[in-house]
């Protein structure tokens, strides 16, 4: 497997990302660094002498690419509501319930700067939203409403 985490695709309005993983923890991991890196300069803000904030996901979601959107979701509106960089995540954990999927995870961020803004993320769409395995890699599209 290739040591990539994600990569951009081709979008006429939107950012959309390609994250991958060797399994659905990591993969959803790398597809909350590639919506970081929409946002701002995750290298920037954890250089930065601000202080660390904690941010707490969980979600439920009945199949697994509603899991995605909710917990990138949650990510972002958060981190806005705070007004944060999130730059790193910490080990996500999925599991299959009986009829759900579940996940819990940590973000971490700092006080948003001016300077270190790429682009204003308004929301997660659901347009184009899968997760696939090819290759033994798993897979997530996902698009970013900029």
């Amino acid at each position: 497997m290739a040591s990539r985490k994600f990569k951009y695709v081709n979008h006429t309005a939107d950012v959309e990302f390609v994250a991958m993983g060797k399994n659905l923890e990591e993969c959803f991991a790398n597809a909350f660094l590639a919506l970081f890196d929409t946002i701002c300069y995750t290298k920037k803000v954890a250089a930065s002498k601000q202080k660390e904030v904690k941010i707490i996901i969980k979600d439920r979601a009945k199949t697994i690419e509603d899991l995605l959107w909710y917990a990138l979701q949650d990510a972002l509106s958060i981190a806005d509501s705070k007004s944060i960089f999130p730059y790193r995540v910490s080990k996500v954990k999925i599991r299959k319930l009986k009829n759900t999927y579940e996940i819990s995870t940590s973000v971490y961020g700092k006080k948003a700067e001016q300077k270190d803004s790429k682009l204003d993320a308004k929301a997660i769409t659901r347009y184009n939203l899968k997760i696939e395995i090819k290759n033994k890699e798993v897979l997530a599209t996902v698009v970013i409403d900029v």
